[in-house]
């Protein structure tokens, strides 16, 4: 579904704050597959989501999605083929307007627009039930402005509209590190009870070692913008933090120094 071939990307290059992001980075997801992406600080894990979602320009290298080279199109242009949820619960939605105008304008995305009657009956019920699905109690207040709802429910129902049309690709940043541990786990549920229905292929980068070791079937490490342990299956489920870690000094040659992923 997802084939990265020999990614590069630089920032301020050639000045005294050159920065070397990914350094040749090859990735390949298959459909279905949910890969956790963990790494210290400046590891590259943002970037390569970036440079999928084409926030940036890659240097050099390939990026394809369902066949289709998509290297060169611009964020807009990558925006019908993906979803995706930041770690900001601010972001992805459209805090003075309606829950239900959030939903239709999800739902629309990477569609032809038309004078056509702006939100339906049939739509506000099929709202209504994915809403209810949460069990947040959202399907009562579709005519609620999303900026009075928590980060909990703000971020719960970015993952509903990033997952409405049923993206090629869900592209998770960290979604749950702005949220306290409750509500962090409440989305989480959400996010492999959504990802296992569907089918959905997701990238989804995480500072909680836990996290990645219990979620999806794959883990990748980062470091100094290179992939440098890729585990899947059954090795990946035999994981424990004490592993990773012992892992990551293995092949960087140092000790981990990220405080968030140590305390988690």
């Amino acid at each position: 579904m997802l084939n990265v071939k020999d990614v590069c990307k630089t920032f301020n290059a050639g000045t005294i704050n050159e920065k070397r992001a990914l350094v040749n980075v090859n990735l390949h997801l298959a459909p279905g597959d949910f890969v956790t992406v963990i790494g210290g600080n400046g590891a590259g894990k943002s970037t390569l989501m970036n440079m999928v979602a084409g926030v940036y320009p890659i240097d050099s290298g390939v990026i394809e999605l369902d066949g289709k080279d998509i290297s060169l199109l611009s964020e807009p242009a990558r925006a019908k083929y993906l979803g995706r949820v930041f770690q900001d619960p601010m972001m992805g939605t459209a805090a003075d307007m309606q829950i239900v105008e959030n939903l239709a304008m999800a739902k629309r995305r990477g569609k032809a627009r038309t004078l056509a009657w702006g939100v339906t009956k049939a739509e506000k019920d099929e709202y209504a039930e994915r809403l209810r699905e949460l069990g947040l109690g959202l399907e009562k207040r579709l005519t609620s402005k999303v900026g009075l709802l928590s980060g909990g429910q703000r971020q719960a129902l970015t993952l509903l509209m990033a997952t409405l049309t049923e993206p090629k690709l869900l592209l998770l940043d960290e979604h749950t590190a702005a949220l306290d541990p409750k509500t962090a786990a409440k989305v989480l549920e959400l996010t492999e009870k959504i990802v296992s229905e569907h089918h959905l292929t997701t990238l989804m980068v995480t500072h909680n070692m836990n996290d990645a070791i219990r979620l999806g079937n794959r883990l990748i490490m980062m470091h100094e913008g290179r992939i440098i342990y890729d585990v899947a299956g059954e090795k990946k489920r035999a994981l424990t933090v004490a592993d990773l870690l012992q892992k990551f000094e293995e092949v960087s040659g140092g000790e981990l120094a990220n405080d968030r992923m140590l305390l988690s």
